[in-house]
């Protein structure tokens, strides 16, 4: 029967060398979940990137299960040399556990030090052989060392058994280890779901007022208008209405879209006007200004501030005029050679005008040629 001192001794001999895996095991799982809790910020909820609490958290927790690692795993080595633990193993199986570490955890470390220097040699070619022998090495040396401590411990349960001792439950240990950093890192995330649902719904419905403002002033001006629903979708790429006018037959020939991005600022704006290559140069360009021209109309005609609308740039809301330059080239065109020219890209709003077309020979009934002008915010 052992006395007070002896079984305290056998308890800790058992359990630390669980602790210490535990807590290495501990080091995936949070990881995963952190991973996870950041996909859920960001594509549910419209965040982007990590918190600064959360990130202090999620570091300083696998710091602790690190150093918790480490700890219990020096910890064990002691005492299994403790000379009162090698005469109670003496005692009660013959013989004394071996302390060395496997030899697959040595081997590990040394592979996935290998694999790091690799890895700093910036070379293209030695990037997948350097990342395959540190993953290799930490699965190795996570396997010796969990050998190492599975050892150590079964030496004191045997020791437990032979003298009759009661083992602790391990249940608790677990909890404690490797689900009690998963609970404080999904608590330290909530505050963060709150403020970024919180977030998107003030940008969804910032939005969908924006939606709400271009579709009517567009709505006299066009055959009809297509706006995006932020309020039922909300979208990480932004939104945007269109409005379109339609020949006879309910064919779009022209179109404008606002674009904002996913905060509900204008960013972009679009007109297009398709080239229909049975009417003359002359005749597709001055459609086309015409048609830009009602466009711009309508959306010159916004009270901006008193709607409360928010512009990337302002020059977004310029008049939508082709440069001479490029209404020559497409007068003595013709409807198979594309023209692209920039109209502004120094500055902080990026303008070009383009023709859209097929060659000649590719040219057939599917082809939508077409005057385009963009004017989007960098």
């Amino acid at each position: 029967m052992l006395n007070a001192s002896d079984a305290k001794l056998v308890k800790r001999c058992y359990l630390l060398p669980k602790v210490a895996w535990y807590s290495l095991a501990a080091l995936f799982p949070t990881g995963a979940l952190a991973i996870l809790l950041v996909m859920v910020d960001n594509i549910a909820l419209g965040s982007s990137g990590f918190g600064a609490a959360q990130s202090v958290i999620m570091f300083a927790l696998m710091a602790a299960e690190g150093a918790t690692c480490i700890g219990c795993g020096i910890a064990v080595r002691r005492a299994f040399g403790n000379k009162r633990w090698r005469q109670l193993e003496q005692d009660a199986i013959g013989q004394n556990t071996p302390t060395n570490a496997n030899a697959a955890m040595v081997g590990g470390i040394g592979t996935a030090a290998a694999g790091r220097l690799v890895g700093m040699l910036n070379d293209d070619d030695l990037d997948a052989l350097g990342a395959g022998l540190e993953v290799a090495g930490g699965a190795a040396a996570a396997y010796g060392f969990f050998e190492t401590m599975s050892r150590m411990s079964k030496a004191a349960a045997a020791v437990a058994h032979a003298n009759g001792m009661a083992l602790p439950n391990l249940g608790a240990t677990r909890a404690a280890v490797i689900g009690l950093p998963l609970l404080v890192l999904t608590l330290a995330f909530v505050p963060r779901f709150i403020d970024s649902a919180a977030q998107s719904s003030t940008s969804q419905e910032a939005a969908a007022h924006i939606m709400d403002v271009f579709d009517a002033a567009l709505a006299p001006v066009c055959s009809y208008t297509m706006p995006d629903e932020p309020l039922e979708h909300r979208q990480d790429s932004g939104y945007r209405v269109s409005g379109n006018i339609t020949d006879d037959e309910g064919d779009i020939i022209a179109s404008v879209s606002i674009e904002t991005d996913e905060l509900g600022v204008v960013d972009g704006v679009v007109y297009n006007a398709d080239v229909d290559v049975t009417l003359t140069p002359e005749e597709n360009l001055a459609a086309a200004e015409d048609a830009f021209a009602r466009f711009h109309a309508a959306i010159a005609g916004i009270d901006l501030e008193s709607k409360g609308i928010e512009l990337a740039d302002t020059g977004l809301i310029n008049a939508p005029v082709l440069p001479e330059e490029f209404s020559q080239a497409f007068l003595v065109g013709d409807y198979y050679t594309p023209l692209d020219m920039d109209l502004d890209n120094t500055g902080t709003l990026r303008a070009w005008v383009m023709f859209d077309t097929d060659p000649k020979e590719e040219f057939d009934e599917y082809t939508s040629p077409a005057i385009s002008l963009f004017l989007q915010a960098r």
